[in-house]
């Protein structure tokens, strides 16, 4: 689709990165030759997963070489673009829907139709993406014969194969209280297959205890010993029948006879 072809193969990275660096303040302001690349301010709006008519408002800053966020001078440069017009677009000061937005660092973006786009803001050069899904109404929301492979440093490696994963609220897994926001809510998601897979092994009190997901549903953090919050170097990353995704697990949708891998490995800078 046209949000995955743009997707860049730095976002793990950059998710890492803004989650390592969300408790540091930002700077007043700095150069912007001091820009290595760009992110953007809420680590949340790497993934947005919502229906029609939802605004979110994202914010684009820099970051330097330390991986330190700062505050972008030169906003008249800042050009957002949307690579589907029909799924996302941004809101004018009249609200009215635009499909770009020049010479700002903050936008509003509002969802217009079910389908997957990437939301771009550039600077000199430099690009930073947030992956856009508004989706679709599912009448069977379930994926079969799914092979589920985790594999971690320290953990006890699972490979359950023949699942059948279905789309079930997380709520039900973590607590009333966990943000399930950029979370699949009509199809199974990859993220799904690992809590599953994780369920049948060990029970659902263990993963309620011993499994951390973060970002809304975006981010799985710990399974377990293997641990990315205190392993920097180190982080969950899964493939999906051998091939690396370009966005979070919990809006990877899953067909009949995928194969998810989930792997505790460094990070590709």
């Amino acid at each position: 689709m046209k949000g995955d072809e743009k997707m860049k193969k730095t976002l793990s990275l950059m998710l890492v990165l803004t989650l390592i660096l969300s408790f540091a303040g930002i700077p007043a302001f700095a150069a912007d030759a001091d820009i290595a690349m760009l992110t953007l301010d809420d680590s949340r709006d790497f993934t947005v997963v919502g229906n029609e008519n939802d605004v979110e408002e994202m914010k684009v800053v820099g970051l330097t070489s330390s991986y330190q966020k700062i505050e972008i001078e030169n906003k008249e440069g800042i050009v957002w673009t949307t690579s589907d017009e029909q799924v996302a677009k941004f809101l004018d000061e009249d609200e009215e829907p635009i499909n770009t937005v020049s010479g700002k660092d903050k936008v509003k973006v509002v969802l217009k139709g079910a389908g997957r786009a990437t939301i771009t803001a550039s600077l000199e050069g430099k690009t930073i993406d947030s992956y856009i899904l508004v989706e679709k109404l599912s009448d069977n929301p379930t994926a079969k014969n799914i092979h589920v492979k985790i594999i971690g440093k320290t953990i006890e490696k699972v490979d359950s194969k023949d699942l059948t994963i279905k789309n079930t609220s997380l709520k039900e897994v973590f607590g009333e209280n966990f943000d399930d926001t950029d979370v699949l809510k009509e199809n199974a998601s990859a993220l799904h297959a690992l809590i599953q897979a994780l369920e049948e092994k060990n029970g659902k009190e263990w993963v309620k205890n011993n499994v951390v997901v973060k970002n809304e549903g975006g981010y799985v953090e710990k399974i377990d010993t293997d641990d990315s919050s205190t392993d920097w170097s180190n982080g969950w990353q899964y493939t999906v029948n051998g091939n690396e995704q370009n966005h979070a697990a919990s809006i990877y949708e899953l067909k009949d006879g995928d194969t998810v891998v989930w792997e505790f490995k460094g990070w590709k800078y």
